[in-house]
């Protein structure tokens, strides 16, 4: 059994990549499965997968390293389930210290069964392009000192969103991150793309096992905080109307929390919405530098109800972010014959880190 372990920041692009890399194993007959990671219980990955029926197991109400038996766990299950020869690890994008956190754990707890271990690192190329020219990143310091220290610990650098870049600014990115990281393997990702995707694919596949792996040195004091700094919020609601206008009024909704947020000047780390409706789904996201990943459908749907989670990671208070989904929603139950269920919610600061295991 192969795991890759994947990590880098909150809405890098992490698990398009995944899902993207696991249907070009499967198409391969190479059986798949993925875990993903979140500080909360109800996530938009794990829904984006399922319904790309890939395998799927969670770890959730933290880290990988601080509920390492909880994915140790996973790995059984989906050992005893599926028997896949590919495990897809995807850590929360708040977490660093991976190496010596899982990385290493899983090397020594379970060598027997594990024939290869790879960590790449997801980073925005936007983002990646503001550091390396000298320009501050959106976040607080302590935030920053996450995505820094996810940055310098990676093995393989994937540099995603590429897409997004003009040629100039492309040029200019290839050019000073070869300068800066001259020890790492880069790879200049766009996750939408299959044939950008299954060069990592390859990559990953072929690359040997690392004689060392270096753990970074870490200050837990700044990455404790640097999380603290942002709320979490997980919100399931289903929203019926008389007059076939639920999909309208979710993408209303979407629309008016994404402009609430920006013009308060508050940082994204993501804003991810998987919206049900009569069987098909839509995945939305957007991200730190404010850049819609997902175009809202120019014709949308009528339907009288449609099922819509929300994950939110964002530089504010949970009761600040609670109340402006509070103030949202309570205009859209004024509007004559629509109601709402909430099924499910959570809203925190995520607790300080604490590892099961950690191997310098």
């Amino acid at each position: 059994m192969k795991i890759h372990l994947v990590g880098g920041f909150l809405g890098s692009g992490k698990t398009t990549a995944i899902t993207n890399a696991s249907k070009l194993l499967v198409d391969k007959n190479i059986s798949t499965s993925v875990i993903t990671n979140d500080q909360g219980n109800y996530l938009v990955d794990s829904r984006f997968v399922q319904y790309s029926e890939i395998p799927v197991a969670e770890v959730t109400g933290g880290c990988f390293c601080c509920n390492y038996n909880q994915l140790d766990s996973q790995i059984n299950n989906l050992q005893k389930e599926f028997n896949p020869e590919v495990i897809f690890a995807e850590t929360v994008g708040s977490c660093t210290d991976l190496i010596a956190t899982v990385l290493k754990p899983l090397l020594k707890f379970r060598e027997t069964d594990i024939e290869q271990v790879t960590f790449s690192s997801f980073v925005d190329s936007q983002l990646l392009l503001m550091h390396l020219q000298g320009k501050a990143l959106p976040f607080s310091l302590e935030t920053n000192y996450i995505w820094e220290k996810q940055v310098e610990e990676a093995e393989i650098l994937i540099v995603n969103k590429v897409d997004l870049l003009s040629t100039k600014d492309y040029e200019t990115l290839v050019r000073l991150a070869n300068e800066s990281f001259p020890s790492k393997l880069l790879l200049f990702q766009n996750s939408l793309d299959i044939d950008s995707v299954n060069i990592w694919v390859e990559n990953i596949g072929k690359q040997q096992g690392i004689k060392e792996h270096k753990s970074i040195d870490i200050d837990y004091v700044k990455y404790g905080a640097g999380e603290a700094n942002l709320a979490w919020l997980d919100e399931e609601i289903e929203i019926s109307t008389s007059d076939n206008s639920a999909v309208e009024l979710v993408f209303d909704f979407i629309k008016k929390l994404t402009t609430e947020v920006t013009t308060r000047n508050l940082p994204i780390g993501h804003l991810k919405f998987f919206l049900s409706i009569d069987g098909q789904f839509h995945k939305l996201s957007y991200t730190t530098i404010l850049e819609k990943e997902s175009k809202i459908p120019m014709i949308l749907e009528k339907a009288n109800k449609v099922d819509l989670l929300v994950n939110a990671r964002i530089q504010i208070t949970p009761d600040e972010l609670r109340n402006i989904f509070i103030d949202l929603l309570n205009q859209i139950k004024s509007k004559p014959g629509v109601s709402i269920y909430e099924k499910h919610l959570s809203f925190f600061q995520p607790g300080f880190p604490n590892p099961t295991h950690r191997i310098s």
